[in-house]
């Protein structure tokens, strides 16, 4: 036996309100004949008559007037979730969820949301500034759609996209010795100064780390800190140098701070746009991973 279909229910909500098997079926768009087919299938499927067709004007039955108000509930969900979907897919609606670097989150990231929601003021775009080991797991357990950090996620699961390249340069009070060089900062002049440093278990950190070790090259970590901010703010105050990617200089804003390039062969860190491989984005997210390529 077939199912009720919604075909049914709506010639049944035409023929309730018309009254005229007639007029109910030119409402639909159907032939009265087949109107009229449709509710003698669904009162088939319900056991039970639904009209009663002893006048000229069709009435409910009592089976019909207690079916009437769950119907209309019914086709009212329908076409509610009809037209939720047409809205989402349309990019009228819409939620995305972004982890990204705390850094990038901070200075790359604003601006390419401020530019989507230009186009797409509707869609909301949820972020979550994270320290960047956290991001995998973030994809994997699906609390987020995308997400934005450097390059080192080689397992299978993840899917990640060149954004822009980003070299490491040397920050200093602008008065510090280095910030007077004509040249360019080589590494060999960081030896021996006064470092203020990320915490040695941050990834950014263990890479400058590995910089220095295989250059046989002593730095003094003064101050190990858990977030870049911190780090830029110690050094406004005279109180060491840093190491950090270029970008980071969105952070420092109109400070006494200045930033130097470093010259000698490093391969520049690549930020990357992450999803997982194996999900398919919703419409939202999938204009906003667009954006962030484009």
């Amino acid at each position: 036996m077939t199912s009720i279909t919604l075909k049914q229910l709506r010639a049944f909500i035409a023929v309730a309100e018309q009254k005229r098997f007639r007029l109910a079926a030119e409402e639909i768009g159907l032939t009265q004949s087949a109107v009229s087919v449709l509710i003698k299938e669904l009162e088939g499927h319900l056991g039970t008559s639904l009209f009663d067709r002893h006048t000229r004007l069709v009435g409910l039955t009592d089976a019909g007037r207690r079916f009437l108000p769950l119907v209309e509930d019914i086709l009212g969900r329908v076409d509610n979730a009809v037209d939720l979907l047409d809205d989402l897919s349309n990019l009228r609606t819409g939620r995305v969820n972004v982890a990204s670097a705390v850094v990038l989150a901070a200075t790359y990231l604003p601006q390419k949301i401020r530019t989507f929601k230009e186009r797409h003021p509707e869609i909301h775009v949820d972020i979550r500034d994270v320290h960047e080991a956290r991001i995998k797991d973030l994809l994997l357990d699906r609390q987020v759609d995308i997400g934005i950090g450097s390059s080192r996620f080689m397992e299978g699961e993840i899917n990640e996209k060149e954004l822009f390249t980003d070299h490491l340069a040397v920050f200093c009070h602008i008065d510090h010795e280095l910030a007077r060089k004509r040249e360019k900062v080589q590494w060999q002049d960081l030896a021996n100064q006064e470092f203020v440093a990320l915490n040695a278990d941050n990834p950014l950190q263990k890479k400058i780390d590995q910089i220095f070790e295989e250059r046989k090259i002593p730095i003094q970590k003064t101050y190990s800190v858990q977030f870049s901010t911190t780090l830029l703010a110690l050094i406004e105050q005279g109180l060491g140098i840093g190491v950090l990617p270029d970008s980071s200089r969105g952070l420092t804003g109109n400070t006494n701070i200045a930033i130097l390039p470093v010259s000698g062969h490093l391969e520049p860190r690549k930020v990357v746009v992450l999803t997982l491989r194996e999900r398919s984005l919703s419409p939202a997210a999938a204009a906003f991973y667009a954006h962030l390529l484009s």
